[in-house]
């Protein structure tokens, strides 16, 4: 019997020990062992594990897929390394699985209904693709398009970085990975947001991008108004900012950081210590939750390199109107399929010059969106009357530093399904690649509605600010905690 010991967390001790089920029948001796180095004097390390366990039908070593003289595992086969498989991804349990972002426990087969360990638990990978039957893409005739059936999770993004510091020796190397991986879509001018390594890696910012230069040298600016610093700021690009409360360009709605006070509320977690050294609290929650939850505060162009990496591309704006059955719209106004939002009056909760339901898209009562990101405390949903209504709250806890609570777990929702596909109405508003006729138009976009979906519309975000020549939410250095995505992959 192989026994699987898995640690993919940077920066967190313990790991996990899976069992393959044959009960050591037909046992190879296997010692092979991945460890890098987190930089930490061994607390960090990553350490990918398999071991015999000197079974009683142990064999001498024997030809295996996968070895050097031997074709490699395909789906579904036992492995007993990343190299063994076909498709790269052999997961916690020793099986080769198709995507290799799906090869840890938590974010990885956690999708669907239900918490981990409720009786109505009905879960599955969080890598499934569902055909998009009658859908061309563009720029890849001839092939068959799929989408994700969930949103990103924070795990996912986890094991993608442990693979990129296996590559990079030890290192987090995003954008030298990028550089010799070209997406098909690309621009090489957004290898500067990418992180290099964990610290290390700086980039100077205008300092208008910095704030709203709508305001800039005002005193008294108004609630939620960041003023422009009076210098261009320095500021890192190393992976332990990427996911957390750095500003690459001030957004309405960052809430990337756990501050006291500032009710934050990214999936992606850090360990204190790099929470401390930023300046941060720790988490309320755990890495394990957090990593089942739909990944925010992660750049548009990260999420871009991140689905390359996974054998596809992010999701386009084509694809998923086609999917959802959504007129082509201006950027700034929220909605899904026959519906959408009058912000203005949405301010002032009434729902007048708003369609919050029919057509192809769950109605607003029933999925995970929220109109404001600034509220404090679940509200009990009163459809028609309270626009800012939670449906989801877990693992919910009254703190005044960390929200997540309100991010789901993709699947979560059963409403929430539209042919399919979960999570497209709400949960996250989905960043796509803006794309005509299959070609890319060089702009980032942003879909339909989630938590804080008119907070993610502000002025700010999508209106064109003096002396910018692109909407803020286009941009590559763009993120938020109202916004994730999903990949789409062609066959």
């Amino acid at each position: 019997m192989y026994k699987y010991i898995t640690c993919l967390a940077i920066g967190t001790l313990g790991c996990n020990t899976y069992s393959s089920p044959d009960a050591g029948t037909n046992d190879k001796h296997i010692n092979d062992t991945i460890a890098v180095d987190g930089g930490d004097n061994g607390s960090n390390d990553i350490i990918i594990d398999s071991v015999n366990d000197a079974g009683a039908d142990d064999a001498t070593i024997a030809a295996h897929c996968g070895d050097s003289n031997q074709p490699k595992c395909l789906l579904g086969e036992a492995c007993r390394r990343t190299e063994d498989c076909a498709s790269e991804a052999c997961n916690y349990q020793g099986k080769c699985i198709e995507y290799k972002s799906c090869i840890a426990h938590y974010g990885s087969d956690t999708c669907g209904l239900g918490e981990i360990g409720s009786p109505n638990m009905q879960h599955e990978s969080c890598c499934k693709s569902l055909e998009v039957a009658g859908f061309t893409d563009g720029n890849n005739p001839g092939k068959t398009v799929f989408v994700d059936k969930y949103e990103i999770t924070a795990g996912r993004i986890r094991v993608f970085i442990v693979d990129i510091i296996r590559q990079s020796g030890g290192k987090p190397n995003v954008k030298d990975w990028i550089v010799s991986n070209p997406p098909k879509i690309w621009n090489a001018d957004w290898n500067v947001f990418l992180p290099s390594d964990s610290e290390t890696g700086t980039l100077t910012i205008n300092r208008l991008l910095l704030g709203d230069p709508r305001h800039d040298g005002e005193l008294n600016p108004g609630p939620g108004v960041i003023v422009p610093p009076a210098t261009n700021q320095t500021v890192s690009v190393g992976f332990n900012h990427q996911f957390g409360a750095q500003v690459y360009a001030d957004m309405h709605g960052n809430n990337c950081g756990v501050f006291a006070g500032a009710y934050g509320f990214p999936t992606y977690y850090y360990p204190p210590d790099i929470l401390l050294k930023n300046k941060e609290v720790p988490r309320e929650i755990s890495k394990d939750v957090l990593d089942t939850k739909a990944m925010n505060c992660i750049t548009n162009a990260m999420l871009q390199a991140f689905c390359t990496w996974d054998g596809g591309q992010l999701a386009t704006s084509e694809v998923l109107d086609y999917i959802t059955d959504t007129p082509v719209r201006d950027i700034s106004v929220s909605g899904c399929g026959t519906q959408y939002d009058d912000h203005d009056n949405l301010l002032n909760s009434t729902l007048t010059g708003t369609i919050q339901s029919g057509g192809r898209c769950p109605s607003v009562a029933s999925i995970n969106a929220t109109f404001d990101a600034g509220d404090v405390l679940p509200i009990p949903a009163i459809p028609g009357v309270n626009v800012n209504s939670h449906i989801y709250n877990f693992p919910f806890f009254n703190s005044t530093s960390d929200k997540s609570w309100q991010i789901a777990a993709p699947g979560r929702i059963a409403a929430d399904n539209i042919g399919g596909w979960m999570d497209l109405a709400g949960n996250l508003s989905e960043v796509v690649l803006e794309t005509n006729s299959g070609n890319f138009t060089g702009n980032f976009g942003l879909k339909y509605r989630g938590i804080g979906y008119g907070s993610a519309r502000s002025d700010l975000n999508v209106k064109l600010m003096p002396g910018e020549t692109i909407l803020r939410i286009q941009r590559p250095e763009a993120k938020t905690a109202l916004s994730g995505g999903r990949c789409m992959r062609f066959k």
